[in-house]
C-alpha cells in the first residue's frame, strides 16, 4: 500500500515539474494593432490574441507550421483560458501580453505546495508564517494528499 502511495506521489510531483513552463513554450502573442506592423518589419505574420482565442490546437498547429505536442496543447489551452479571463476583467491586449510574458513565481508556489504535501498541517503553518501571500498552495498540497488517500482507499476497498 505504501509503495502505491509513493508511486502516486512521485508521479504527481514529476508532473508539477514538467508542466509549469508549458504555457510560455507555446507562443509569444502580440496585440492586434501590432501584428500588421510586425509583418511589415519582419516579413512574418504575428499571432494575435484573437487568433489564440478563436483557433483550436489543431488549427493553431497548422498556422504555426508544425503539430503541437501534448505539453504544448495543454499550455495552449491554459493560455486561452487566461486570456479570456483577463478580457472579462477588462484588461487591454498590451496588459495581457505583459502579464503573460512576466516570469511566473512558480518556485515559491511549488515549494509551498510541497510543504503542504509532505508535512501536512505543519507545512501549511510554515508556509503561512514564511509566505503569507502564497500560503494557499500549501493548502492545495494538503488537499492533494487527502485526494490521493481517498482514491487509494476507494481503490483498495472496491478495486480489483
Amino acid at each position: 500500500m505504501k509503495t502505491k502511495l509513493n508511486i502516486l506521489r512521485f508521479s504527481f510531483l514529476l508532473s508539477l515539474f514538467i508542466f509549469p513552463s508549458s504555457v510560455k513554450g507555446v507562443i509569444h502573442p502580440t496585440p492586434d494593432n501590432l501584428s500588421s506592423k510586425l509583418k511589415e518589419v519582419t516579413g512574418s505574420t504575428a499571432i494575435s490574441l484573437d487568433d489564440i482565442i478563436h483557433l483550436n490546437a489543431k488549427e493553431f498547429g497548422k498556422k504555426r507550421g508544425k503539430k503541437l505536442k501534448l505539453k504544448e496543447r495543454l499550455g495552449f489551452f491554459i493560455m486561452k483560458k487566461e486570456i479570456k479571463r483577463a478580457r472579462k476583467k477588462g484588461k487591454s491586449d498590451a496588459e495581457i501580453i505583459q502579464a503573460l510574458s512576466e516570469p511566473n513565481d512558480s518556485g515559491q508556489k511549488t515549494a509551498n505546495f510541497l510543504l503542504g504535501f509532505f508535512l501536512g498541517l505543519v507545512g501549511v503553518l510554515i508556509a503561512y508564517l514564511a509566505f503569507k501571500d502564497n500560503a494557499r498552495y500549501a493548502w492545495y498540497g494538503l488537499l492533494a494528499v487527502f485526494g490521493i488517500l481517498l482514491l487509494t482507499t476507494f481503490y483498495g476497498l472496491y478495486g480489483a
